[in-house]
């Protein structure tokens, strides 16, 4: 009877239908729940709210009901409807990026021309093909890339380490790399007593470990081939252009520039030699030897402390 009672005083204070089933929709949710309920007044000043206060027990069964008017709600919920819109925000434009990353790997030049796989270290190059007429490759060796490579060499065999690329589907014309060889890397090659041979599109140059500055700055060394420079009376080769930053002129680094896939007779292998331009405009030619450049072909090695760009070339005398 007290139930029944309670719900009577209830509904002299909520007298729209819509109400008493929020209301029994709340019990059926929480324990003990406020929900407020516009009443009707007479008074057009007034505009009280009644707020009903439902408990239940443990099994959900209503318990107690409880109602009292206040002049303020509790909470405030808003009843406007949502605006649809048409206007949507604009994608921005994402540039395609000119570069790829390849994977380059180093491996002991002992096992560069065999089958044996080695235990060969991956390194990141960012790549950058300019239509079919250039490409540039861009890579560094930091202590990360030395520790690994020193490591490599000790379980190989070997004391120079070779690095290389992976071609392009169409190989262009011109093609450079530029490698970038810090101060920490150089210190650790050094103290190793090892050196890195660097494989180029049209040329490789070997660096041993008396050539590393382990006290100097980061070292970076660019080896490429453009279209614009015009080769030297009698090339039998692409100019190579070596270019060095931080070098100490006392050391010599080795290059080797392959020979042309004809055969040449040992006559015409006498008679070649490499014609160096330097950046002050002076130029002379270099001795060299036959020595192998790939497992199937063959190149001419030189050595030299300079920047500058060599060509194979035919000379009228035998230096």
């Amino acid at each position: 009877m007290k139930v029944q009672l309670l719900f009577q005083k209830l509904k002299r204070t909520i007298s729209t239908p819509t109400a008493i089933v929020a209301s029994i929709s709340i019990v059926a949710i929480t324990t003990t729940s406020f929900l407020p309920v516009h009443s009707h007044s007479t008074d057009p000043q007034q505009d009280n709210i009644a707020y009903a206060m439902l408990n239940t027990d443990e099994s959900g069964n209503l318990t107690e009901v409880q109602d009292e008017y206040k002049s303020e709600p509790v909470v405030t919920i808003p009843t406007e409807s949502p605006s649809a819109t048409d206007i949507m925000p604009e994608d921005k434009a994402v540039e395609p990026s000119p570069y790829e990353s390849i994977v380059a790997t180093i491996v002991s030049e002992t096992l560069m021309h065999t089958d044996q796989k080695g235990h060969p270290v991956s390194m990141q190059v960012k790549r950058q093909i300019n239509g079919n007429t250039s490409m540039q490759d861009t890579a560094k060796i930091d202590v990360k890339e030395a520790a690994l490579t020193v490591d490599m060499l000790r379980r190989d065999t070997g004391n120079m380490a070779y690095l290389s690329m992976p071609a392009p589907p169409e190989m262009p014309p011109a093609a450079q790399l530029e490698l970038t060889f810090t101060a920490r890397a150089q210190q650790l090659f050094a103290n190793s007593q090892l050196g890195i041979s660097i494989q180029a599109w049209h040329g490789r140059m070997m660096m041993p470990s008396t050539s590393l500055q382990s006290d100097k700055e980061d070292v970076t060394i660019s080896l490429g081939t453009d279209e614009k420079t015009a080769a030297p009376q009698g090339a039998l080769s692409k100019s190579l252009e070596f270019v060095v930053s931080e070098w100490d002129q006392s050391q010599d680094v080795w290059i080797v520039l392959p020979l042309p896939k004809e055969k040449l007779s040992k006559s015409e292998l006498s008679h070649l030699a490499i014609y160096a331009e330097y950046p002050d405009g002076t130029h002379k030619y270099l001795k060299g030897k036959i020595t192998d450049y790939t497992a199937t072909s063959k190149g001419i090695q030189f050595a030299t402390n300079q920047s500058g760009k060599y060509t194979i070339v035919k000379t009228k005398e035998i230096l």
